[in-house]
């Protein structure tokens, strides 16, 4: 319970009477964060589906996510805009570190930052609404499985991160895959559940087993694409890697999801 206690303190709004210990203890068990994906899972599939019974996708989806950065204390979108500014400066490795954790916002930073929001939003509003509560909370659990990719495959900085990323490895994971699965499963099952007692429409397409896991596999590939960019560029996977990978994989799972919605 300790590695969750610190999970929702550090990475959500929610503030809980956490110890040196609780810390400690994430850093360790950094594989239990699908977790924390869930909830804001179940945040983003719960408001787009009551949004959608009363404004255009478009709108819902912008509410949608501002409301999940925003319970975040926008921190992904803030390591987003350091990674940013860090990729396109020019230089040395030292150049894109310093531009990394330089505390100034610059245009390369902002731009990326914007796009990658952007896509998130848009690529959530063109899904079909039956289709919508199922995959946006899909995805934003795999955005979790990237980070655990990321920190898997690169290798740990000095900072707060440091430790998550040292203490992560393929066995982690894997358990962060087998996590992530059950709450997915966990999802589904109760939508369906509910749908069978309400008059809440839901669909499901066929293949959507294949659909999932192929997500799965671009989720973790993202995470290890990030992992290797942020080695030749920064020389380590920090806390801002870790959360520009999170933004970057739901990104990529959104965009799996329609991909294979309009083949299957």
């Amino acid at each position: 319970m300790g590695a969750l206690k610190g999970m929702f303190s550090f990475f959500t709004m929610i503030r809980l009477d956490i110890t040196q210990d609780d810390m400690d203890a994430m850093d360790r068990k950094f594989w239990m964060i699908p977790v924390v994906g869930a909830l804001y899972g179940l945040i983003a599939a719960v408001l787009m589906f009551i949004l959608t019974r009363y404004i255009d996708t478009l709108p819902s989806a912008v509410i949608t996510f501002f409301v999940v950065f925003a319970f975040n204390r926008f921190l992904h979108i803030d390591g987003t805009i350091d990674v940013g500014d860090g990729l396109v400066v020019a230089g040395t490795r030292e150049d894109h570190l310093r531009a990394l954790k330089d505390s100034r916002i610059g245009a390369g930073g902002m731009a990326f930052a914007l796009m990658v929001i952007l896509m998130s939003v848009t690529m959530a509003a063109a899904i079909w609404i039956p289709f919508m509560m199922l995959l946006l909370f899909t995805a934003e659990v795999l955005a979790k499985i990237g980070m655990i990719s990321a920190a898997a495959f690169g290798e740990p900085g000095d900072g707060m991160a440091g430790n998550s990323v040292r203490n992560t490895n393929a066995g982690s994971l894997l358990l962060a895959i087998i996590l992530a699965a059950v709450l997915i499963v966990a999802f589904w099952s109760f939508v369906y559940i509910l749908e069978e007692h309400t008059t809440l429409l839901v669909a499901v397409a066929d293949g959507y087993l294949i659909m999932v896991i192929t997500a799965f596999v671009v989720s973790v590939l993202t995470g290890v694409m990030m992992a290797a960019v942020a080695k030749r560029n920064f020389g380590m996977v920090n806390g801002d890697v870790l959360g520009a990978t999170n933004e970057i994989t739901r990104v990529t799972a959104l965009l799996t999801f329609l991909i294979m919605l309009s083949v299957i």
